[in-house]
């Protein structure tokens, strides 16, 4: 019997940490460890599945060359071979720009970064910028603050009013549940708003229904009464903010009647709300990121951030913003090279089918990472013709994603229990290792490795030339101040001492005023406006929401084929759709057939289907189009209207 610790590797808040035994009898199982201050002893079913992955009749073994359309399996040495001729090749004929790199964080561990640094030795790479999730939201509160931080969960504990604005813990965060419960019983009140009656609002004591996209009219509406009524703290805004008289002028446009009638709030609930805001602190606000998929995504998030700045919910215990951090950028050394000894093309990540299209040098070889672009990205359609046109595609996984697929070369890399790797992520304060606990199944090879084996067959060794404990160890040499080493993380989980409870807790900001910026860099004349109306038209008059559902993470761990489309009664009057009928849900982009669901939980000018559905290898995303946010180049994926209509079979 093999007993070890793990890390949860997924793109998730929780970052949970695993305690994991591996017998040939009893097989792989997976625990949640007790002591950890997050994980506390459960692990949700997308870690589970992470264990059931490693022995799936799915998983990938062997390197596969694209051969007259069938797949073969060929050796390593062969793979590599040809890669490196590839690249050779693009090198000459293009240089490094005709290489293209798709990644993305399906995978968080530090090693991960090995194939940018990879790319980047080549001597230069097109690749996207900016984000498939939550760039808005990102570079929004950098602007508000110089910086992305976040209290402790452990401050919720001391918040008199949680807003749970756009995020469902209770299904895409489990572990942050235990301390809103917590926080309730000492006399929280938890409010949830959200266009869809989500799982979390089975234990908050309030719910608002927002019609979707109109969040950040519905904080400056509250912004307006509380100006209106004075309810602001005076000596915080005096002191800690810049911009307040132009921002006063531009929320005095919203009024209460304005925004009941926009957003779909009474104006009672209105006033309510804005007198709990200002009167019933500490407030924390903790947004989710289908706040910001909308073109206007990033000034919804500055709204919300002015909301909790003028009423002094900044800085202070059980008081303010969770989105996410930025606590480890700079305590960690990065695996990448300086910005400048490489040539670097990138395009955005909204519209990169686009971009590749019409880039010149044109696109010789892609390379697929901790991605799945073929079902991720929105107007999949077109990135398959797109994709098709690529000489040659390249795709690392454990499974036949769709995007291998469609690929020249498949290589089958390692799950999370069969390498050693390091988990920070921008949401949890825990610095964690990961212990190989079993050897690879057939011929996999962690992504690392791979990337430092084909670094020799191209001349780069001596850039490549360390194992995974040396990378990790070159990783956290700055850690050595602070008394961590790796064999001090080896016999646990460490919170980063430089993580504080409480984000700002100086009030110095890091902008460049000192304070928190209302106004700088945009107008908030048309907050939202777009995001509320512009997406929706007479042949498409309802919104397509595709929020995570609690089985995946994107397209991960996807076990139904089909779409399933929840709609409210009297949605489903209107077009005489009955639960278990078949319904055609059509957007500009392209149509699909799905299973209809009735709920009143659903917004009735709602369709939802959750992201990460696929049938036949299409994805949800054939319904979505590329359009960028107003700030931090995030892919707009709810400004999408859409018609449905009954199926009717002959």
């Amino acid at each position: 019997m093999v007993r070890k610790r793990s890390v949860c590797p997924l793109n998730c808040p929780d970052s949970c940490s695993f305690l994991i035994s591996y017998s040939q009898e009893g097989g792989l199982q997976v625990r949640g460890e007790k002591e950890h201050p997050i994980t506390q002893g459960f692990v949700c079913s997308k870690g589970q599945a992470l264990a059931e992955l490693v022995f799936s009749p799915d998983r990938l073994k062997f390197p596969l060359l694209k051969d007259q359309g069938r797949f073969r399996r060929i050796s390593w040495e062969e793979a590599y071979a040809l890669f490196s001729e590839k690249i050779r090749e693009t090198l000459k004929e293009t240089g490094p720009l005709g290489i293209f790199h798709h990644f993305d964080y399906a995978h968080s561990g530090l090693l991960r970064d090995l194939d940018r640094r990879f790319f980047q030795a080549l001597g230069g790479i097109t690749e996207p910028e900016g984000s498939m999730c939550w760039g808005a939201g990102y570079r929004a509160q950098e602007i508000d603050f110089g910086g992305v931080y976040q209290n402790d969960w452990s401050e919720l504990e001391r918040a008199q009013t949680i807003i749970l604005w756009g995020r469902d813990p209770a299904l895409t965060n489990i572990h942050l549940v235990p301390y809103l419960l917590k926080a309730k019983e000492a006399g929280a009140h938890l409010v949830v708003i959200n266009p869809i009656r989500v799982k979390s609002t089975d234990f908050a004591q309030e719910y608002l229904r927002v019609n979707p996209g109109t969040d950040g009219i519905l904080a400056l509406g509250l912004a307006h009464i509380i100006l209106r009524e004075g309810w602001l703290d005076w000596d915080f805004m005096r002191n800690h903010i810049q911009g307040f008289e132009e921002y006063a002028l531009k929320v005095k446009e919203y009024s209460p009647a304005k925004v009941a009638e926009r957003a779909g709030v009474s104006q009672e609930k209105l006033l309510e709300l804005a007198r709990r805001i200002s009167h019933a602190g500490p407030v924390s606000f903790i947004l989710g990121y289908g706040l910001q998929r909308y073109v206007q995504g990033g000034k919804t998030i500055r709204a919300i951030d002015a909301l909790a700045a003028i009423t002094g919910n900044i800085g202070k215990t059980g008081a303010g913003i969770y989105y996410a951090h930025q606590y480890h950028k700079g305590h960690l050394n990065p695996l990448l090279l300086p910005e400048e000894s490489c040539s670097v093309r990138r395009f955005p990540h909204p519209v990169l089918a686009e971009r590749i299209q019409n880039a010149d040098p044109p696109i010789q070889i892609a390379v697929v990472t901790r991605s799945n672009p073929l079902l991720q990205q929105p107007n999949t359609l077109f990135w398959r013709e797109i994709w098709a046109k690529i000489p040659f595609k390249v795709t690392f996984d454990f499974v036949m994603s769709e995007t291998a697929r469609q690929s020249d070369l498949v290589l089958p890399v390692t799950t999370i229990f069969e390498e050693e790797d390091m988990i920070a992520t921008s949401w949890s304060p825990m610095l964690q290792i990961t212990e190989k606990i079993l050897e690879p199944r057939g011929e996999a090879k962690p992504e690392p490795v791979i990337f430092c084996e084909l670094a020799e067959y191209l001349g780069m060794g001596q850039e490549f030339r360390k194992t995974p404990e040396e990378w990790i160890s070159d990783i956290i040499e700055p850690l050595s101040e602070y008394g961590i080493t790796l064999e001090s993380l080896r016999k646990g989980p460490i919170k980063a001492p430089y993580v504080p409870n409480i984000a700002w807790e100086g009030l110095q900001f890091k902008t460049p005023s000192g304070k928190i910026e209302l106004a700088s860099d945009f107008s908030l004349q048309n907050t939202g406006e777009r995001a509320a109306s512009s997406s929706l038209s007479a042949e498409y008059p309802y919104y397509l929401l595709t929020p995570h559902s609690r089985q995946s993470i994107h397209s991960q761990f996807q076990e139904e084929e089909g779409f399933q489309m929840f709609i409210h009664p009297e949605l489903a009057e209107k077009y005489y759709l009955f639960p278990g009928d078949q319904a055609i849900v059509e957007t500009e982009q392209g149509q699909l057939l799905a299973r209809v669901y009735v709920s009143e939980d659903i917004h009735p000018q709602a369709v939802v289907i959750p992201e990460g559905s696929l049938s036949n290898g299409f994805g949800v995303n054939q319904l979505t189009k590329g359009l960028s946010s107003d700030l931090g180049q995030s892919t707009s994926y709810y400004e999408v209207g859409c018609q449905i209509r009954k199926w009717l079979v002959d």
